[in-house]
């Protein structure tokens, strides 16, 4: 009989074990869905921010703001485009 209530006792160990893993697994799902959405959240803020800064500024002051990595990367983007236009228009 003490056998039968020490493994009943396991058994229950091991269910509330399960359930706190289970809980805690949903609490960790739902912390990254929030953490995702806070970082689109900031993404659109400095987006508009960025926005701003050059309708205000204009955008050779704000170009002259980033690393020359991050103004390499946006003429390669802006040339690619214009290329693309040109094709799409032209035929060639």
């Amino acid at each position: 009989m003490e056998r039968l209530s020490l493994s009943l006792q396991l058994d229950t160990e091991k269910q509330m074990s399960r359930d706190d893993y289970i809980a805690a697994e949903e609490e960790e799902l739902s912390s990254a869905e929030e953490q995702q959405a806070q970082e689109e959240a900031h993404h659109h803020f400095v987006s508009a921010e960025f926005s701003d800064m050059i309708l205000s500024l204009g955008p050779t002051a704000v170009l002259s703001l980033l690393t020359e990595d991050a103004r390499s990367e946006l003429r390669k983007s802006i040339i690619l485009q214009y290329n693309h236009r040109l094709v799409e228009t032209t035929g060639l």
